[in-house]
């Protein structure tokens, strides 16, 4: 073996055996922190994560990736409220001026309805952020958010109909709606439905009553693990949610899977207790993002695929009951749904010899006239979601919508041979590389095609640094996140493909 590609199987066996470890890592959140530092600063103060904060602003004035337009406004209103309250320095005052003209200017992307990709609880989050900014003096016009209120409303509704308990989807946006702080709300891990925005509100309105003083301990403790979980070392930092051990190791090991790698001998040491590990965390209802939260058919569509993929049995009823008409969920009562977890849900199905039928117009409909699939509510890349319904339509026999998804892959690489939705970047370099590699093998394009993905190769093999992560974040939950791990494995599993195919004097 040649040194290039036993260090990247080291770096890749490492990161593999630390897949749910202390919880998982995750990208630090603006809206989380600017939630934190507003309602339960952390006990060694404010300032680094206000500076933190003012550091994320861009020059157009927002916060939040760009490359996501309508997951802007929500960070932005929030640090918004953060630094208003908390911080008087010319600096900061010419970053709020500079915020709110940016915020005037988001109408533009809340025209013409709700889209499918709409970020996790934003119905909810952004009015309530709305209300709360009026009642300080600011001036902000909710006309153009008319059909995102009328949406929020509904949710509310729906929400109101049942008390929502432990582990639940609509306790990761209690911050939102929640009216009682009440101690049946705190999970084991001391949060508010995974969530540190909600559970950062839950401290602040749980305040005075001595009786939830251990609850609020677990939940300060909670924070400073999140904080812990988002890599920056600062007070108040946080991801988005956490923990999220189990979704760590089912996409951490399905990457492995798609990538062609489960049974690579290099890797097994490492592979095999993970799989073992999800086996045994499965249940009828499947599996959630951690143990103590609701499963969901994404988690559950991955897992089972890669339980079945290594010989270990399963029960497919668990995946079904995730179906909803003509698509999937991850989960039930979502009022958008998501092309990935449907090609998920084809995909596993087909492996264990399942007619999908129902489910495949309904991606085959959503296919763009260039031959892409964007617009998903769980990844922002359209190069994920492409490379994710291209495998589900290969499982299940098409190839008219596969040939143009590679048509699209072709006109939309950059010129220094990467992909990236703005500029290359290694995870969306890897979606497009992974998903030509098996194209390929599988004799599904032609030859031709070969010179694409080896430029897409040679790029991620120039970029790569052993042991140090990119910061590209594609992922969605209320903002844009990375799960570190996830998608590391995912960059390191394409370049160790691609060094496959070099000849040895290469490698």
């Amino acid at each position: 073996m040649h040194a290039l590609t036993e260090i990247i199987l080291t770096d890749l066996r490492y990161l593999i055996a630390d897949l749910g470890a202390a919880g998982g890592i995750m990208s630090p959140s603006i809206y989380d922190t600017a939630q934190v530092i507003r309602l339960a600063p952390p006990k060694e103060g404010i300032w680094p994560a206000v500076d933190w904060l003012l550091e994320q602003q861009h020059a157009d004035g927002g916060w939040g990736d760009p490359a996501v337009p309508r997951a802007r406004d929500l960070p932005t209103l929030a640090t918004l409220l953060a630094l208003r309250s908390s911080d008087s320095r010319q600096r900061t005052r010419d970053a709020i001026r500079e915020g709110e003209l940016f915020l005037r200017r988001q109408a533009i992307f809340w025209t013409g309805g709700i889209p499918d990709d709409l970020t996790a609880g934003a119905e909810l989050l952004l009015p309530t952020l709305f209300e709360e900014a009026v009642k300080i003096g600011m001036k902000i016009d909710t006309v153009p958010y008319h059909d995102l209120i009328a949406l929020g409303n509904r949710r509310r509704a729906l929400i109101a109909r049942y008390r929502p308990s432990i582990g639940t989807t609509p306790l990761h946006s209690w911050e939102a709606w929640g009216d009682q702080p009440d101690l049946d709300l705190v999970d084991p891990y001391g949060s508010i439905g995974h969530s540190p925005a909600a559970t950062a509100r839950w401290i602040h309105d749980s305040q005075g009553n001595p009786e939830n003083d251990p609850a609020r301990t677990a939940a300060t403790s909670y924070l400073e693990q999140a904080a812990a979980a988002s890599g920056v070392n600062i007070p108040g930092v946080v991801p988005t949610c956490w923990p999220i051990p189990r979704f760590e190791q089912a996409f951490g090991i399905h990457g492995v899977y798609l990538a062609g790698l489960i049974d690579h001998p290099g890797l097994a040491e490492v592979v095999q207790p993970q799989i073992s590990d999800l086996a045994r965390s499965i249940t009828p209802a499947g599996i959630g993002l951690s143990d103590t939260f609701a499963p969901d058919g994404d988690d559950t569509a991955a897992t089972i695929a890669v339980l079945h993929a290594t010989g270990r049995p399963v029960d497919i009823q668990v995946l079904q009951q995730f179906a909803n008409k003509d698509h999937f969920c991850a989960w039930h009562g979502e009022l958008q749904p998501s092309l990935s977890v449907t090609a998920h849900a084809i995909h596993t199905l087909r492996l264990l010899g399942h007619d999908t039928t129902p489910y495949e117009h309904y991606i085959i409909t959503r296919q763009c006239s260039d031959g892409r699939w964007p617009g998903d509510k769980w990844n922002g890349s359209w190069l994920y979601t492409t490379w994710r319904c291209v495998i589900a339509l290969h499982a299940a026999g098409h190839t008219t919508p596969i040939r143009r998804a590679v048509s699209a892959l072709l006109t939309y690489q950059h010129a220094d041979g990467g992909w990236g939705s703005t500029t290359s970047n290694p995870e969306e370099t890897a979606y497009a590389t992974l998903m030509l590699r098996s194209l390929i093998q599988a004799n599904i394009v032609q030859d031709d095609v070969r010179q694409s993905l080896q430029r897409g190769d040679r790029w991620l093999q120039q970029q790569y640094r052993p042991f140090v992560p990119s910061t590209v974040a594609c992922w969605l939950g209320k903002e844009p996140y990375r799960p570190q791990r996830v998608s590391r494995v995912i960059e390191l599993t394409a370049l160790l493909k691609s060094l496959n195919d070099l000849p040895n004097s290469m490698r």
